[in-house]
């Protein structure tokens, strides 16, 4: 299977270790009957995005510049697809050696909750029941959480001081016609 195939399905992006190297586990979700499937690629999870990115024609570069400067925020950073699939990163592994990427991306709609473990990490909770294990503390896992949720506020909610002024238009235009109609304006 290649991601080209399923790129509308992804929601999930894992680090994982294989035979090969450095590859990633991509897990994908049916749109037409919701089922949760996986499979191995053999790229790197920064790969992988970047190719995701490029099925959409979205220039990652341009998006995390614009996430930095208006969340003052730094990488890694959740990245977006403009049909409203919004991946959060989260540490997915613990890394080998130095320099070793440990964090994967998982969608938003796809998260139920964040829970903490005994251990002093955390788990993402998916919406199917199964769960995934986060190297990092509860609060940076959540906090991570949040920023996804706050992106999708501003970048998928509609402005509504926009809509209240087409509707301020609106309310002049129709005043406008009314009047014309009623005889106020005579065209002069």
């Amino acid at each position: 299977m290649k991601l080209e195939e399923v790129c509308s399905d992804v929601v999930g992006m894992v680090p994982s270790y294989s035979n090969a190297g450095d590859g990633c586990m991509l897990i994908c979700r049916a749109v037409e009957d919701e089922n949760v499937y996986s499979f191995m690629e053999s790229r790197s999870v920064e790969t992988v995005k970047r190719q995701l990115a490029r099925c959409y024609a979205i220039d990652l570069s341009a998006q995390s510049l614009l996430l930095r400067r208006d969340y003052h925020r730094s990488p890694p950073l959740p990245f977006y697809l403009y049909d409203g699939r919004i991946f959060i990163p989260f540490k997915l592994r613990i890394p080998r050696i130095v320099g070793d990427t440990s964090y994967g991306y998982i969608e938003m709609e796809m998260i139920s909750r964040v829970m903490p473990t005994d251990d002093g990490y955390c788990r993402i909770i998916f919406t199917n029941g199964q769960s995934l294990p986060v190297f990092s503390q509860i609060s940076t896992a959540r906090l991570s959480h949040y920023f996804g949720v706050e992106i999708q506020k501003n970048a998928f909610t509609p402005d509504l001081n926009s809509n209240r002024e087409v509707l301020q238009a609106l309310r002049t235009l129709r005043r406008y016609f009314v009047n014309k109609r009623n005889g106020l304006y005579e065209g002069k």
